[in-house]
């Protein structure tokens, strides 16, 4: 689907913006930016989750929805699990952060954002978003995600189908940016899950026997 000419404006705009700031967005980037974002939300990545749950049940006998569902899970987690919390940590304002947010996420092309978001999740979180490629696989975890975003926009845009090949590898994808890649990053930043899902910060939750 091609752009319209408002949408060719704002691509522009955000591309301007930036490379204008990308340097100074990382230098300026901070852990503690990073870490404030999961303990003010610590259900982040609970959508997401459930999409991908969703996902696994619909495989047996519904390979088409469920490489959407899984497909949903990948944009989703990738978009609010990881790149929401970079982004409100890159807006000093309180009071705009969340519509800056909000537009930044809906740009649809992760590739816009795939330097910024590799650099700070590099650095900030412990994770290689540029080298990480799942066990087995034949291409980087990055090159994996385009192809899922792919074949989804086929399935909705076109009415076409998925194998279940396709399916189960959207789902293997989405496992590893949600099991995988997002509890690296809150780990790194000293915080830990319960349930997969559910963010703490209480270092307390790892050593039971000390307060029995």
């Amino acid at each position: 689907m091609s752009m319209t000419e408002d949408e060719a404006r704002y691509e522009q705009w955000m591309d301007a913006l930036y490379r204008e700031h990308k340097e100074q967005a990382i230098e300026e980037f901070t852990d503690e930016r990073l870490k404030s974002f999961y303990v003010a939300h610590p259900l982040v990545a609970q959508l997401a989750v459930e999409t991908l749950a969703e996902a696994r049940k619909l495989l047996e006998g519904h390979s088409t929805a469920a490489q959407v569902f899984a497909a949903i899970a990948v944009e989703v987690g990738l978009k609010v699990a990881l790149l929401k919390p970079v982004v409100r940590g890159l807006v000093h304002s309180e009071s705009t952060a969340e519509i800056i947010t909000d537009l930044t996420l809906r740009h649809t092309r992760f590739d816009f954002f795939h330097q910024l978001l590799s650099e700070i999740l590099l650095k900030h979180g412990g994770v290689n978003l540029e080298s990480y490629a799942r066990e087995g696989a034949s291409k980087g975890l990055w090159a994996e995600i385009q192809e899922v975003q792919k074949c989804r926009d086929r399935v909705v845009h076109r009415a076409e189908s998925a194998t279940r090949e396709q399916a189960e590898r959207a789902i293997a994808i989405a496992r590893v940016i949600l099991e995988d890649l997002f509890p690296a990053v809150v780990s790194h930043l000293g915080l830990h899950l319960h349930d997969g899902v559910r963010v703490c910060q209480d270092w307390r939750c790892g050593r039971p026997e000390l307060f029995r």
